[in-house]
């Protein structure tokens, strides 16, 4: 009896620290995790937070959000400028990986600050390199394994 306990009390410590120390995309993209409630923070940003929040992104988005990352958010008027059907045609059920990989477009391994995301070389957690001629940057919203830096327009 005692060693089953020793072992019971073994399997239930090492599956409390998994689920402590681990940190998943859906995790992250829960309502009150601090990435959301980092974006919920700042009005201009909830379009990006609803986008994040669709069904099935937390699965898409899979490594993108490992920390650390940065995370360059579009406000909604950035998102306005894409016209009115735009966001309507991208959260629609047969375009939600169109919609990954506009949001992916937005990610960068690394926590980074505006000089750091300034910096030529980058590659966004789509894989494309990121360019952000003729973009301005907002103030940084940080959060402990991750940066927000608010943006003006949706990077291409």
């Amino acid at each position: 009896m005692k060693s089953f306990s020793l072992r019971l009390l073994f399997v239930t410590t090492v599956l409390a620290v998994s689920t402590i120390r681990c940190s998943t995309p859906s995790n992250l993209l829960g309502a009150a995790s601090p990435l959301m409630t980092s974006l919920a923070g700042n009005s201009s940003l909830s379009t990006m937070a609803g986008l994040l929040q669709t069904p099935g992104m937390d699965k898409l988005l899979g490594s993108a959000l490992k920390s650390p990352f940065t995370l360059l958010a579009p406000g909604n008027d950035a998102f306005k400028a894409l016209g009115s059907s735009a966001i309507a045609d991208l959260t629609k059920p047969e375009n939600i990986n169109s919609l990954a990989g506009v949001l992916k477009g937005h990610i960068v391994h690394g926590k980074l600050d505006a000089a750091g995301v300034a910096k030529s070389g980058l590659t966004s957690a789509a894989g494309s390199a990121l360019n952000l001629g003729g973009v301005n940057m907002g103030s940084m919203i940080g959060g402990k394994d991750f940066n927000i830096i608010p943006i003006d327009k949706v990077l291409k």
